[in-house]
């Protein structure tokens, strides 16, 4: 009896799935049809044309494009999407009609790394995003700000360049890269949070290990991004690990946060949490705290995460 259940619960999958393709397939004729979409290659129901796309995928969307044009339609999963492959189309779409491709789809990511996509990076374009990239752009990135970090600057330089020039005396070799990019996340954790963190202050695992982690979880596609009928089953476990990251720079967010509000230092420069204190005030309410960590963490992820896509280009 168990296996004849069994066996009725296969077909009945195997039955609903197939009605489910053939459903898809009809209703993407008919969008097709209604929309007047972009020429494209033809895909499977839900996959899409996922299978089209190897391990360099630029590579495989610059051959389609060859064959359907330069502006080209996909679906990545039951997700539509726009290839975009010539200087002109694309200043159509960045710059002439740049508003309506502004925003990023939503992701599993920003929805659990990102405070549910308020991140500058992530979150959809409207007033909240002006009101973000007004702040960061006046308080962290004017000129006004980064001539204030100048003598920081050159601190951690001249620790650089010692460094460098004492393993050369004792003819010791030196990974230059990881040194640049160590050296890139100790000025922007000053200017960020107005001072260094060890790696045993964010979790046992090390913060440039954590970090990394992050950036490993945002780049790595997700099924559920694309078919998001699997997404609660987190085929991947990616979510379980990113509720996890989550939660480890939730709480070193709020101790970055307590500390500047309990420091009694006047004569500091300040840094870009002190800011953000003084905007919301320094009164330790929850919905402030949540605002601040949200703003706060996406400049120390966007950093890193543009750091790794030019290694990346660069390999390629």
């Amino acid at each position: 009896m168990p296996s004849m259940a069994w066996t009725w619960t296969i077909l009945l999958m195997i039955t609903l799935i197939m009605l489910a393709c053939l459903l898809q397939k009809w209703a993407w004729k008919c969008m097709r049809k209604r929309r007047k979409l972009p020429p494209g290659p033809r895909g499977f129901p839900i996959i899409g044309h996922f299978h089209m796309l190897g391990e360099l995928p630029h590579q495989d969307l610059h051959r389609l494009s060859q064959k359907h044009g330069p502006i080209m339609f996909l679906r990545l999963g039951l997700v539509p999407a726009i290839v975009v492959s010539s200087p002109q189309a694309a200043e159509q779409f960045l710059k002439a009609n740049d508003l309506v491709f502004a925003s990023r789809p939503p992701q599993e990511a920003s929805k659990h790394i990102s405070y549910g996509q308020k991140s500058l990076s992530g979150s959809p374009y409207g007033s909240y995003w002006r009101n973000v990239r007004k702040i960061c752009t006046l308080e962290l990135l004017s000129s006004h700000k980064i001539g204030a970090f100048k003598s920081m600057r050159k601190e951690e330089l001249g620790l650089l360049i010692r460094f460098v020039r004492e393993a050369a005396g004792e003819r010791v070799a030196v990974d230059l890269s990881a040194k640049v990019s160590s050296l890139s996340a100790d000025t922007t954790c000053r200017m960020v949070f107005g001072k260094k963190y060890m790696d045993k202050d964010l979790d046992e695992r090390g913060f440039k290990a954590m970090i990394q982690d992050v950036m490993r979880l945002i780049a790595t596609p997700n099924l559920g991004d694309y078919i998001p009928f699997i997404a609660p089953l987190d085929l991947q476990g990616l979510t379980r690990r990113m509720k996890a990251v989550s939660k480890v720079f939730d709480d070193f967010f709020e101790k970055i946060i307590d500390e500047h509000i309990q420091s009694k230092d006047q004569n500091k420069t300040k840094d870009f949490v002190d800011v953000m204190l003084s905007f919301m005030g320094s009164e330790k309410s929850e919905d402030r705290i949540q605002r601040i960590k949200r703003i706060v963490g996406l400049r120390k992820k966007k950093k890193k995460k543009e750091r790794v896509l030019e290694k990346h280009w660069e390999k390629l």
